[in-house]
């Protein structure tokens, strides 16, 4: 049997528990066994003491180095900047005035940013930058009205006097005092009520596809679009290839006698008519 040593002590630290004794009890009797685990500890014993001390006289070193830099450098004070103000009918986010610290600019709607909308405070204790005013935009200067229409500014709003014949908040839409030559007014299939809704105080009215608003803006109608005579007016193709029928918010083609309309709704095509002559029975 081989008497207790460092090395057997080494085994036992290095390999796995199970592994360790196992192989350690083959060579080692009990007593072998025991003596070099206490040899191990106390192994382990001097180790960590001499980590405890080597910690210590860092923390020692770090303690004197910290004393050495605070006296030989003092803490310099704190620079910052003047505080901002929010501009007239604007806001303002940032409260902290240090160095490097940033404050933000908005104004409110109706109003544009003049100056800077961020400035920050820098080593010189003063801000980049220039002052933000918010300066009223003028609800006219994008020209709203149309079609020859003046622009009168309000309080946050603007108003349109429109010339004649012509209505609308932006006088977009054009007033009509008499039907056109192409609508359909003498028959109370061929009109409906426009559909109307205010909007910005302002009534607008519509019609269904295939009608016509005519009438004033208090008492407007909607009259169907003759679409065959339309067509006629401006020249365009023809809509049918034969006969046009107009009807209410649209039309249809027919055909003459002898012909089919096609698929198109448009087209006609003839057809043969085949007699077949049965004679007498034999």
């Amino acid at each position: 049997l081989l008497p207790p040593s460092p090395f057997a002590s080494l085994l036992l630290f290095l390999f796995p528990f199970s592994s360790a004794v196992s192989f350690l009890q083959n060579c080692l009797n009990k007593q072998q066994l025991l003596t070099a685990i206490r040899q191990m500890q106390q192994f382990l014993k001097g180790q960590e003491t001499r980590f405890a001390e080597g910690v210590r006289m860092v923390k020692n070193r770090l303690t004197a180095l910290q004393n050495s830099v605070t006296k030989a450098a003092p803490d310099l004070p704190s620079v910052s900047c003047p505080s901002l103000e929010a501009p007239m009918d604007g806001r303002k986010f940032g409260t902290k005035y240090l160095v490097d610290h940033e404050v933000h600019f908005t104004c409110e709607p109706g109003f544009q940013l003049i100056g800077s909308s961020t400035r920050v405070c820098q080593a010189n204790g003063s801000w980049t930058g220039e002052e933000p005013q918010c300066k009223d935009v003028s609800k006219c200067s994008s020209h709203p009205c149309q079609n020859g229409g003046t622009c009168m500014e309000g309080v946050s709003q603007y108003k349109c006097i429109c010339p004649p014949d012509w209505t609308g908040a932006n006088c977009q839409h054009q007033t009509q005092t008499a039907p056109p030559s192409w609508s359909v007014t003498n028959d109370p299939a061929f009109s409906r009520k426009p559909r109307c809704a205010k909007i910005d105080r302002t009534q607008h009215c519509s019609c269904e596809a295939g009608f016509h608003m005519s009438g004033t803006a208090d008492n407007s109608i909607c009259q169907d679009v003759n679409e065959c005579e339309v067509y006629k007016l401006d020249g365009a193709p023809r809509l049918c290839m034969h006969n046009c029928i107009n009807i209410p918010g649209s039309y249809r083609c027919s055909c003459p006698s002898g012909y089919n309309i096609l698929g198109d709704g448009k087209s006609c095509e003839g057809f043969l008519c085949v007699i077949y002559f049965i004679g007498p029975p034999a």
